[in-house]
């Protein structure tokens, strides 16, 4: 029993420390308080409920003792392996690569309009990184909402012509695409706080680009979007 006591103890503590380590130390630092902050977390949303109910047990562990060598508690044995699982699973999260979408397509500012537009209808996706065809540098993002502005604008007496027309001639004018990247070894906590901080400054990010060192020169091995994360977390098995 005290083995188990203590192994139970060792996880929960270093969950806890997880738990402030996501959220840079904050003051208020209890464990529900911290775990309800963390609830959005890919990982932590699939063992909410449970972490909730181990802390309860935890709590009468610690500090409902009726002497110091015996708790009123105890887990089982299947309780403290799921949660030791849960410690090694917040420990090593997932890579941002696990989920993203790849290989990544993208193409060139000097590529045919026509040549992107049949990749959007053929491949279903809102977004194709651009690059400098010279120096590999990353330019740009063109969506389908900039292509169907650009069109409004070009269209003459019901006809538009794009025979000739370059990704170019679409970024001359182009917004500042907020865009982030990151090395092939982030995880997905990683993507997530990214994402979490731009929404906290106001700024909508496009997308995380993974390439190996995490610059905008190298190639993209994958593209997280917004809705990757939503998928995954939608994905997360409920606890019965």
């Amino acid at each position: 029993m005290r083995e188990l006591v203590e192994r139970f103890e060792l996880a929960f503590n270093q969950i806890h420390q997880r738990l402030k380590e996501m959220h840079s130390f904050p003051k208020n630092d209890n464990f529900v308080e911290l775990l309800n902050r963390s609830q959005d977390r890919s990982v932590v949303k699939e063992h909410f409920d449970t972490l909730r109910q181990y802390a309860k047990l935890r709590n009468a562990m610690v500090h409902e003792r009726v002497r110091e060598d015996f708790y009123i508690a105890t887990p089982h044995i299947e309780v403290v392996e799921e949660l030791e699982v849960i410690n090694q699973t917040l420990d090593q999260p997932p890579l941002a690569l696990d989920i993203a979408t790849k290989p990544v397509m993208f193409f060139y500012e000097e590529s045919p309009l026509l040549d992107v537009m049949d990749a959007f209808r053929k491949h279903e996706v809102s977004q194709f990184p651009i690059y400098d065809g010279v120096g590999g540098e990353f330019i740009g993002l063109l969506t389908d909402t900039v292509i169907v502005h650009w069109m409004s604008l070009q269209l003459k007496e019901g006809v538009i012509d794009v025979t000739d027309v370059k990704v170019s001639n679409l970024l001359k004018n182009k917004a500042e695409y907020n865009v982030k990247f990151m090395p092939e070894d982030a995880t997905v906590f990683g993507v997530e706080d990214i994402y979490e901080h731009s929404h906290v400054e106001g700024r909508k990010l496009k997308s995380v680009i993974i390439t190996n060192d995490g610059k905008h020169g190298s190639s993209p091995l994958g593209i997280i979007t917004a809705w990757d994360l939503i998928k995954v977390n939608a994905e997360d098995p409920v606890d019965e």
